[in-house]
């Protein structure tokens, strides 16, 4: 299982200088894009350049390797799946997810190009793309329509857009409601807190910083970014603190505990109860947090 991600960001697939350039950035994962940043007539040779790329790593690490592939109904997404499904490859980004279905089809063709590439079944992990009402409502049947499921992704500015939001205050208010269903909708279906939304407007670090902290204060964890310049902000602000991480050693030392005493309830010193999703995020900030100390990325 893959760790928290706090940065994800995106790179043109057509563009050979900025697929060399991603993976030497500060992101923690690289999403090689095929979708919106590549034109239609690009896209079979933005395709053949993205394997190249994922050939051609050396990441068994940081940063994670993405690819967003196009929606399904394009007719582009099993070639896309069939050339980027390759040792190196961490996951796929799957946007404008609407149905369980869509999910299914495209995990289909996932175990499909894992078996011809020789990779362990289910190694490839799916981050879903949530950018219209429809998809927000279907939130929960979405990210439990296939185990390889690993998050949800909120698309900000094509979600505005379907529901004719005009975002324009300072505080996100806007977008409250859609951020908050996705993160409980995360949370019932039992996959990783969602993926916020890219920043848009490149030159206001305040804004970013802002929108970063509200994000993970809602629930969400990590961020896209659209430049290597937002990424500092984004990893510092996801970044588990040492007070987390005290309290996450905790949890996972009184939940060792209780499995040996065979002990179902855990109860912390404090008094506080936490059950098992409480102590896997636990166990997965002490996972990033040694990840980040072992790569210096912290």
């Amino acid at each position: 299982m893959l760790p928290p991600i706090r940065s994800w960001l995106y790179a043109p697939g057509n563009n050979a200088k900025l697929l060399a350039r991603a993976p030497q950035t500060e992101a923690d994962a690289v999403i090689f894009d095929l979708e919106d940043s590549v034109p239609r007539g690009e896209k079979e040779r933005a395709r053949a350049m993205v394997a190249e790329a994922i050939a051609g790593s050396l990441s068994g690490g940081y940063p994670f390797l993405f690819v967003r592939v196009n929606h399904p109904e394009t007719g582009l997404t099993q070639a896309e799946v069939q050339a980027v499904v390759r040792p190196g490859l961490a996951g796929l980004r799957v946007p404008k997810m609407e149905s369980a279905r869509s999910v299914q089809l495209v995990a289909e063709w996932v175990a499909e190009a894992e078996a011809a590439a020789g990779l362990a079944a289910g190694s490839v992990a799916l981050v879903l793309g949530i950018e219209s009402a429809v998809g927000l409502w279907r939130a929960v049947e979405i990210a439990e329509a296939d185990p390889r499921v690993h998050a949800l992704a909120f698309g900000a500015v094509d979600f505005a857009k379907d529901v004719d939001a005009r975002p324009e205050s300072s505080d996100g208010r806007e977008l409250l409601y859609a951020k908050s269903r996705l993160v409980v909708a995360s949370r019932v279906a039992g996959v990783r807190a969602p993926v916020d939304s890219v920043y848009p407007k490149l030159d206001d670090d305040d804004g970013l910083e802002r929108e970063t902290r509200a994000g993970r204060a809602l629930g969400f964890y990590g961020k896209s970014a659209i430049h290597p310049r937002q990424l500092a902000t984004i990893n510092r602000v996801y970044t588990p603190s040492d007070a987390e991480l005290a309290l996450a050693n905790e949890i996972v030392e009184a939940a060792e505990q209780a499995e040996d005493l065979g002990i179902g309830a855990l109860r912390l010193p404090n008094g506080e109860f936490v059950d098992v999703p409480i102590v896997e995020r636990a166990r997965a900030l002490l996972d990033l947090a040694a990840r980040l100390a072992a790569s210096d990325r912290r």
